[in-house]
């Protein structure tokens, strides 16, 4: 007979396993069981970035008027890509985040949400994963993550914060900030096994037109 202390002390250690596994059990897109995104949707206006998580190439100084827009491409790139990326961030001085002004992405499932993103001068095999993990066409905004979360954080799972496989992003269509839809989204990415304590809110204030720079 096993004694009591050492039982709860093991399935203590069972429990806190389980709780620590990153990506959760059957963690994917939304989209992957029943093939409902719709790319040309996703591509067909400017996103606004209310949240984000601070990775090497996103930091924590850059938080303002951050937009992600994306535009089919008629063929793909000699690479391999088949949609052009172009981001943009500023400092509260009103500073562009560069030095890149337009990054590539190759699909990888469609009707799944899944791309691959890398500078377009790069391979594609040296692309990073990103993954429209959950979206609401009629409420319009997308939960965005760099792949599966493979690393334990504090409350969930996250991605890293090197330049592939990184990164945790909510969008929405408007650009002003709807905060109880941004708290819903928030609940689906932790209902999704992700540490949301990651994310940091973006300003999307007093935001002038300007040149699109890689964020």
């Amino acid at each position: 007979m096993v004694p009591f202390g050492k039982a709860a002390s093991i399935l203590a250690l069972l429990v806190m396993s389980l709780a620590a596994e990153c990506p959760p059990s059957g963690f994917d897109t939304q989209a992957a069981a029943d093939g409902s995104f719709d790319i040309k949707w996703y591509t067909n206006a400017k996103w606004y970035v209310q949240e984000q998580m601070v990775i090497s190439y996103l930091p924590v100084d850059y938080l303002r008027c951050v937009t992600a827009e994306y535009e089919l491409l008629e063929k793909p790139t000699f690479f391999g890509y088949d949609i052009k990326v172009m981001n943009h961030a500023e400092n509260k001085d009103g500073k562009d985040l560069g030095p890149l002004t337009t990054i590539c992405a190759q699909i990888v499932n469609s009707t799944a949400g899944k791309f691959k993103v890398s500078p377009c001068f790069l391979p594609s095999f040296l692309a990073g994963p990103y993954w429209v993990v959950a979206f609401n066409k009629a409420e319009g905004w997308s939960l965005v993550s760099g792949g599966p979360p493979t690393e334990s954080g504090t409350d969930g799972c996250k991605t890293g914060t090197g330049t592939n496989d990184s990164g945790l992003w909510i969008f929405t269509r408007k650009q002003q900030r709807d905060e109880a839809l941004v708290q819903k989204i928030k609940g689906i990415a932790r209902d999704k096994g992700f540490d949301i304590s990651v994310l940091k809110s973006t300003d999307q204030t007093n935001c002038a037109a300007s040149s699109f720079i890689v964020v």
